[in-house]
């Protein structure tokens, strides 16, 4: 269950990801990146939530699939 701390860190973290980098801003590509930064970051905290509950695999390599049919 969310908690007001993990709101505000939640908020913390997409402040500072949304920050255009200096290439993006003399590129003139300074538009509001808040929503796709949040969406990210709760994407992202859903998959570590599922591998830490053995859910999913971490990374590829908990997959055990065999050689033939990677990619």
């Amino acid at each position: 269950m969310s908690t007001p701390d993990d709101a505000r860190e939640l908020d913390e973290q997409v402040a500072t990801r949304s920050e255009p980098l200096p290439e993006e801003v003399a590129a003139g590509d300074v538009g509001d990146r808040a929503p796709e930064a949040a969406a990210i970051l709760r994407d992202s905290e859903e998959r570590v939530a599922e591998a830490v509950e053995g859910n999913a695999p971490g990374d590829a390599a908990d997959e055990h699939r065999p050689s033939g049919e990677g990619v």
